[in-house]
């Protein structure tokens, strides 16, 4: 199966084009759509998909974090997916893009998405829409803050949102209202930084971070394309959660929650049901982590990290 990764990688350019090779009869036909390149979820999709005996052509193509070309990849190409056994979908803004498109006929499994409920991809996590399933990527804000309360004593907590990305206008939404559940003061924050004047944003935001007990990072893509960012806005001393593992090392004290690859061996476990038992994807609940089941991952590197009361965790702990 690795052979089958290189070959996803070198499908690139290739996908790009209305050319798209043909499955043999006996072989399920593919295709990934990522958001920003492809990731350990899709290593463990793939991987796992040949362990569970599916014979797969993949083709695979990444949209560059670039909506605009996302879609006109999909509209060139909307006659040639229509005869796709399944698409597989990396994130909230390509699941959204290819929902817009007239293939419901199609199989679809998405995966790395923090709320696919707050975002309107489903009604509810018990039951998707007609063609759809997938793995959710995050704890649930209650969930999170339940955990986080338990290692760190929270008064005042900053949530760090971009305003450009659904999923994290929802998600600051979401956590605004379970820390005034809690007793927690929420001080949301904005910051784009795909925006111009990047240095005139941080100027204005990291004053804001003064008095604050923690501060949340919600899951965005561009956070974690603009590597090294995070560092810049988050002091060395202050506790940080962010609701992806991916930006572990990036500056975030901890995050609760379990690796991509295994997020990716969900996906491949749903996708498997459909190929091979012929079960709807609607018929399947989305994957979702149990909080008793997620892992602590704690940033060997975090000063901050020395503050932590993890004698009181009652989740595994990994540094990392």
């Amino acid at each position: 199966m690795k052979n089958l990764i290189t070959r996803c990688m070198i499908l690139v350019a290739v996908v790009l084009t209305p050319v798209f090779g043909e499955a043999a009869d006996d072989t399920k036909s593919i295709l990934m759509i990522t958001w920003r390149g492809l990731t350990t979820a899709e290593e463990g999709f793939v991987e796992k998909l040949g362990e569970l005996g599916i014979d797969a052509d993949i083709d695979h193509f990444d949209a560059n974090r670039d909506q605009t070309e996302l879609a006109g990849f999909l509209r060139e190409n909307l006659d040639v997916l229509k005869t796709r056994d399944l698409i597989y979908t990396f994130g909230t803004t390509v699941t959204q893009t290819v929902n817009n498109f007239d293939i419901a006929n199609v199989p679809r499994v998405f995966n790395i998405v923090a709320d696919p409920v707050g975002v309107g991809l489903v009604g509810s996590l018990d039951c998707p829409p007609s063609g759809m399933t997938g793995a959710k990527m995050s704890l649930s804000p209650d969930e999170n803050l339940e955990l986080f309360r338990k290692i760190h004593p929270v008064q005042t907590m900053a949530i760090l949102f971009d305003p450009r990305e659904n999923n994290a206008v929802s998600e600051a939404d979401h956590l605004t209202i379970a820390a005034e559940k809690l007793g927690i003061t929420p001080k949301r924050l904005r910051f784009a930084p795909d925006a111009d004047e990047t240095d005139l944003q941080l100027s204005s935001l990291i004053p804001q971070l003064e008095g604050v007990d923690a501060l949340y990072v919600t899951a965005s893509s561009s956070f974690i394309a603009h590597s090294g960012i995070l560092k810049e806005i988050i002091p060395d001393d202050l506790v940080s959660i962010g609701s992806s593992t991916a930006y572990i090392g990036e500056g975030i004290t901890l995050a609760f929650g379990t690796e991509y690859r295994e997020r990716g061996e969900a996906a491949a476990e749903l996708a498997a049901k459909i190929l091979l038992d012929d079960v709807p994807p609607n018929k399947l609940p989305i994957d979702e982590i149990d909080a008793a089941d997620a892992i602590l991952f704690v940033n060997a590197d975090s000063k901050a990290a020395s503050t932590l009361r993890l004698e009181n965790a009652t989740n595994t702990v990994v540094y990392k």
